[in-house]
């Protein structure tokens, strides 16, 4: 995969061939173009046919007619007192039909089509320079990843120390992002219930053990003083106490119950994120593959390659071979 210097280095290469095939050209990207009529616009060609001239003004395509221009001038001149002698210089070398000779039609013909290739590179120049720019302020480390080797199994190693991880270094933020936030939050659930249960059971036995040790002497106290009805409140004392106590074992299984939920749950994403590492890593991966002239599928570094098949194809034998290639793939 090229990256965005490479592709501009190319384009440049190709400027220069262009530049030479052309006569002298000036390097502002408007023309002057000079009609028949006596009248003159200004644009930026960018194609032609046999008949006809594209160019663009102020973002807007305009066809002419070649039949109506006189000459189109590769700079923006501004001078009336040049354009009139310009005028007349082209308007002499025109013929009874208005038509200038076939030598300087072919001339023309050849300097408008090396100015439409240079204003494509220009413009295919300009469009590269802020691409790049874009994707250095979305990201100043788009070369580095775009070029460097990658490994399938470095997201899965990543992600099983830090969920998400692998997912980021394949450039999956949406789904790095989600499985921390859906783990991080499972994690929480299931620490904050486990601590709640905790705290249940630890009230629930201390109840339980005033119910053994404690409350038994307090009813007996109730009990002895003689007071009327006391054996009700000692009734209404003990069913609190049984239900404060089931309450807590109530919210403790409760609490559990959220814990281990939260903690199921937190395992099963942090599983999935590992299996989705892996299979997006795969697919990752595929960006060292290089394809050899012959056009088979290589990777950087070494490859082994083994086949199975007849020790003499077409023959009687019967007999068959595994033989196996190691080669070594370089790509500077």
């Amino acid at each position: 995969m090229k990256n965005l210097s490479s592709i501009l280095l190319g384009l440049k290469s190709l400027s220069i061939s262009v530049i030479f095939l052309m006569i002298a050209f000036s390097q502002t990207s408007a023309e002057t173009i000079l009609l028949k009529n006596g009248e003159k616009t200004y644009g930026t060609v960018i194609d032609q046919s046999t008949d006809t001239v594209t160019i663009l003004k102020e973002t807007k395509r305009q066809t002419l007619a070649k039949s109506q221009i006189l000459k189109i001038i590769f700079k923006d001149i501004k001078d009336e007192a040049e354009l009139a002698k310009l005028f007349d210089a082209e308007k002499k070398k025109l013929n009874k039909d208005g038509k200038k000779p076939e030598k300087e039609e072919q001339l023309d013909t050849i300097l408008l089509e090396q100015m439409i290739k240079e204003n494509s590179y220009k413009a295919v120049q300009k469009r590269l320079a802020l691409i790049e720019k874009y994707i250095d302020e979305q990201d100043s480390s788009w070369e580095e990843y775009i070029s460097a080797n990658r490994n399938p199994w470095e997201p899965v190693w990543k992600s099983a120390i830090l969920p998400g991880w692998g997912l980021s270094t394949m450039k999956h933020e949406n789904y790095a992002r989600a499985y921390q936030i859906a783990i991080g939050l499972s994690l929480i659930v299931a620490i904050g219930g486990s601590q709640a249960a905790t705290e249940q059971h630890n009230k629930a036995e201390n109840r339980l053990s005033k119910i053994l040790f404690e409350d038994p002497v307090t009813y007996a106290q109730i009990q002895g003083s003689g007071i009327t009805g006391a054996s009700l409140v000692v009734t209404k004392l003990q069913s609190d106490s049984i239900s404060e106590y089931n309450s807590f074992k109530s919210k403790e299984n409760q609490y559990d119950t959220y814990s281990r939920t939260g903690l199921y749950f937190g395992v099963g994403l942090y599983l999935i994120q590992l299996a989705q590492s892996y299979f997006l890593g795969q697919k990752w991966a595929t960006h060292n593959i290089i394809q050899t002239p012959s056009g088979e599928a290589v990777k950087e570094g070494f490859n082994f390659k083994s086949n199975y098949m007849p020790i003499a194809a077409g023959g009687a034998s019967n007999l068959w071979e595994y033989r196996t290639d190691l080669r070594y793939v370089s790509t500077f």
